[in-house]
């Protein structure tokens, strides 16, 4: 084990260039570390960075559509959406996760969610080129624009909540049996943490419009504003 662990403090000075690349490909480093909790600060602080870059990136990429200010808008407003739904869940996993029987530290459950939002804005950055060219050739659908990165939202947070899924199951040294027990109970908080985050889009809107407000006061909820939005481009409502 000690050797393991010298080998990933190692690696982690070697490759401190290709962080991402650790994340996505080398993953069972990242699980590895997490497990045997090397320097689990200096890596939940590299992954804050890497996401709130990345978000940054995919919220210069809306706000050019809309214009104005809000390219530097939604440069803020979408990390500070991330890591706002990150601090209001964190500690709620951590506590109902030590009622199930996991041993996992705060700190290990903190990079285990982080690992998701990683994943998450990385993909979202990978496609502002694709996002961008249908938002510049759509001008006048709003609508479409909106649907649009609402289901690449949605898509690359579930695909950052499977990675979240995996690295917890790898993270620990129970048993088979504890965890899939567990497995279902990160499913279910990951649900709760994906509605909260949804929720917490719409509080910080608008992304696709140009104003000279930062945030507008809340209305309906942001469910309620997808479904009629869905009906909207379907022509049902």
């Amino acid at each position: 084990m000690s050797h393991q662990m010298e080998q990933t403090t190692q690696g982690e000075h070697d490759n401190l260039w290709t962080p991402v690349r650790r994340y996505l490909v080398e993953r069972d480093r990242l699980f590895l570390r997490i497990r045997t909790g090397v320097r689990l600060h200096e890596l939940i602080g590299q992954m804050i960075v890497i996401s709130t870059l990345f978000a940054a990136a995919y919220g210069i990429t809306v706000g050019a559509y809309a214009g104005g200010w809000q390219p530097l808008y939604n440069a803020i407003k979408f990390p500070t959406t991330l890591l706002a739904t990150f601090l209001l869940c964190v500690l709620a996993l951590h506590v109902l996760g030590s009622l199930v029987g996991t041993r996992l530290s705060l700190a290990q459950i903190a990079s285990v969610v982080l690992s998701a939002i990683v994943v998450t804005t990385t993909l979202l950055a990978s496609l502002t080129p694709a996002l961008g060219f249908l938002m510049l050739t759509s001008p006048g659908d709003y609508s479409f624009v909106v649907l649009v990165n609402l289901i690449a939202i949605v898509a690359c947070g579930a695909c950052g909540a499977r990675f979240a899924l995996i690295a917890a199951s790898e993270a620990q040294w129970e048993p088979p049996k504890f965890l899939a027990r567990f497995s279902r109970f990160m499913q279910a908080w990951m649900l709760l943490y994906g509605l909260v985050g949804l929720q917490m889009l719409w509080l910080f809107r608008p992304y696709f419009r140009e104003t000279s407000v930062f945030v507008r006061p809340s209305g309906e909820s942001a469910f309620e504003h997808g479904w009629k939005l869905l009906l909207h481009v379907l022509h049902l409502g």
